[in-house]
């Protein structure tokens, strides 16, 4: 579960987030709509403490974010930014293999992991686990930032904008994954 309680962000004169309050439940698919520039990522990075918020309180599974150390909060929170943020210096595989690598998976559940995500989105493994981000489409980079935000399947995943790069088939594929 994920509340805000009368939270304000603001930036010099701009109020970026006004008096935001809400309660997304459990299991509970929430879109945040707006139009460019009126607080929706803002807001998706106030929740894992990316910014802070000027004030009122951000709850997650009812304990105030800042209550959390940001690592244990961002690990049980997967978050695909609006600009494609791929490691530039990891291939495919260890890009998807980061988190669970830092959860000390085992070695044999990570590879089956990112081969089964890779798999899931057409992107096939033998093909595409070893290349490295500079070598694939904008497309193909949106979905490894997608796959590594769901490899350890987290409570709650942020997304902003995931889709924009995505032509029709890939967007409904995702979708799918997802829902």
């Amino acid at each position: 579960m994920i509340k805000f309680d009368h939270v304000n962000k603001i930036y010099g004169d701009t109020k970026a987030v006004d008096d935001l309050s809400l309660t997304i439940n459990e299991h509970e698919l929430f879109v945040l709509v707006g139009t460019s520039g009126s607080g929706k990522t803002t807001t998706l990075k106030m929740i894992n403490q990316l910014i802070k918020p000027t004030n009122g309180t951000i709850y997650f599974n009812n304990r105030a974010v800042t209550g959390y150390k940001v690592r244990d909060l961002r690990w049980d929170i997967g978050y695909v930014l609006q600009q494609i943020a791929l490691f530039p210096n990891m291939t495919v595989g260890q890009n998807i293999a980061l988190i669970p690598e830092l959860k000390h998976w085992d070695r044999a559940k990570i590879k089956t992991t990112v081969d089964e995500l890779l798999t899931q989105v057409e992107l096939p493994p033998e093909k595409y686990r070893d290349r490295m981000p500079a070598e694939l489409s904008g497309g193909e980079q949106q979905r490894v930032g997608i796959l590594r935000a769901l490899a350890t399947q987290p409570s709650v995943i942020l997304m902003d904008e995931p889709f924009s790069a995505l032509d029709p088939l890939s967007r409904t594929q995702l979708q799918d994954l997802l829902l």
